[in-house]
């Protein structure tokens, strides 16, 4: 691909922010987004797009695969099919000087075209339009230079109340919605022209363009983009909005001590932002609300029941009684804490199908009795699945809700500013703050084979469903099994230290 031609891809990269834009095309390398994660999303995309050229009978193919990239052939069979007039063609390509797209369905109308954008979401789609309304109007407006006559531009994204049953209903499994007459649309449509001439300038800029009011925490260039500045700075104070942060950049306000001097008001309110600042302004390692930590720690119920689910979620339902992007507890690690700081017991569980949530749930409640105090490291996320397992197993209803409703979330210490680590680095997730509080245990997931965070757990397990036969399948269940059991064995550890610090 040329590295000047402007794609749908790199114009909705443009509007969404144009430093990313820039770093795309120029420091591409720079990028921390875990190539597993992308190619999860990326195989998602692609088998949600097979299921969607199904829907309409006799759609005509312009790409022969997912990996055929010749261009200049599917320009050539695009317009044969156009001019041979088949109803429906998928991935239809189309260039317009210096602009270059595929739609994923053009359908005919009368003497014009439907545009239908397929997308592997949910029915909430709301929060997504900001990347999908310059995405069709993109493509309305190069088809429309092309001399198409663009009726009609539709998305369809997946039916989140579908449930299967047998055989994929492609009909129930997706939802097609019209941005004809979205006024939103409408109005970034005026504008696809103006875009593209500013595009064309930051193309040819020597140095990444200034901050914008668009940034996103899952920005892949999030440390690369502000490498430049003294760190800690104020792009890593605990859940500020970036573009406070930014803000706060223009004005000179980058270091904690000038952060504590200008009395930021989003920091002065929240104690765990304050805790965080005042720390690394300090040059002290930890700050330790000692009375509020001791209170947490006597509530504490023994044996205690250290607890971490994994699950997937796939847009296509894999087994009967499932919905899309359903959350599918698939593993799940359990510590017995007999006292602080005492003896434990290790279970642990790890399917060996798509569906053994019965399963889950019946040793659940075998290994953990209905007055158990579990405790995990954000636990609503332990409670959803509970409840979850409740509601779809009567038998194991009132045990599952009952210990979910008692859970303890240890994470709370942190996101309160009950206890801060410098070498938290701002962040409050386990995978900081294990490393942070038990510094003998830093290279711990590093370590692990196979399996090294949750993201990798949740795309591996079902390639392996898929995958039975693979000589490395066994090596790999053990991988998982260690990678979940680290997850409930850093909460032992982390609460010992919690411990010794009120002593």
């Amino acid at each position: 691909m040329d590295n000047k031609q402007i794609t749908k891809t790199r114009y909705v990269d443009y509007i969404s922010c144009p430093r990313m834009f820039y770093y795309t095309l120029h420091n591409e390398d720079k990028a921390s987004v875990s190539d597993d994660y992308l190619n999860a999303l990326m195989q998602e995309g692609i088998l949600v797009g097979r299921w969607a050229h199904k829907y309409f009978p006799d759609t005509h193919k312009v790409k022969l695969n997912e990996k055929d990239a010749n261009y200049k052939l599917h320009l050539e069979i695009t317009q044969k099919l156009i001019k041979e007039g088949v109803d429906v063609i998928s991935e239809a390509t189309f260039t317009y000087n210096d602009l270059f797209c595929a739609v994923d369905l053009l359908k005919k109308n009368g003497d014009g075209y439907d545009i239908y954008e397929v997308k592997a979401c949910g029915e909430n789609i709301k929060k997504h339009l900001p990347s999908y309304i310059p995405d069709i109007a993109f493509q309305k407006y190069v088809l429309t230079k092309c001399g198409i006559n663009v009726k009609h531009c539709y998305i369809m994204h997946l039916n989140s109340s579908y449930v299967r049953q047998g055989d994929i209903d492609v009909k129930q499994l997706f939802v097609i919605d019209s941005f004809t007459y979205d006024d939103a649309f409408n109005e970034h449509y005026k504008h696809v022209e103006e875009n593209i001439d500013d595009i064309r300038r930051v193309l040819d800029l020597k140095a990444a363009p200034d901050y914008g009011e668009k940034c996103g925490s899952k920005c892949p260039y999030m440390d690369f983009c502000h490498s430049h500045l003294p760190f800690p700075n104020v792009v890593f104070i605990n859940g500020i909005h970036k573009k406070e942060a930014h803000e706060l950049i223009k004005q000179g306000i980058i270091t904690y001590e000038q952060v504590l001097k200008a009395q930021v008001k989003s920091v002065e309110r929240n104690p765990r932002r304050k805790a965080q600042v005042e720390i690394g302004a300090s040059g002290l390692k930890r700050s330790l609300d000692k009375p509020a930590l001791t209170s947490f720690l006597k509530s504490l119920k023994y044996p205690l029941y250290h607890l971490d689910f994994e699950t997937y979620s796939q847009a296509v339902p894999p087994f009967d009684g499932a919905h899309p992007f359903q959350v599918v507890p698939f593993q799940y690690s359990l510590h017995i804490e007999k006292s602080p700081g005492g003896e434990l017991i290790h279970k642990e569980f790890l399917a060996n199908d798509f569906n053994e949530m019965e399963e889950i749930a019946k040793r659940l409640c075998e290994e953990i009795p209905i007055d158990g105090m579990v405790i995990a490291f954000h636990v609503s996320t332990e409670q959803g699945i509970l409840h979850s397992l409740a509601k779809l197993f009567p038998k194991y209803q009132k045990h599952l809700d009952t210990i979910a409703d008692h859970a303890v979330d240890l994470w709370k210490v942190f996101t309160s500013g009950i206890y801060y680590d410098v070498k938290q680095g701002g962040s409050n997730s386990i995978k900081y703050v294990m490393p942070a509080l038990c510094p003998n245990m830093e290279n711990a997931y590093h370590s692990l084979p196979f399996v090294h965070n949750g993201g990798e757990a949740m795309t591996m397990f079902p390639e392996m469903m898929e995958n039975k036969g693979d000589p490395k399948y066994q090596e790999k269940r053990q991988g998982m099994l260690k990678y979940c059991e680290l997850d409930t064995l850093s909460m032992v550890e982390i609460l010992k230290v919690l411990w010794d610090a009120i002593k």
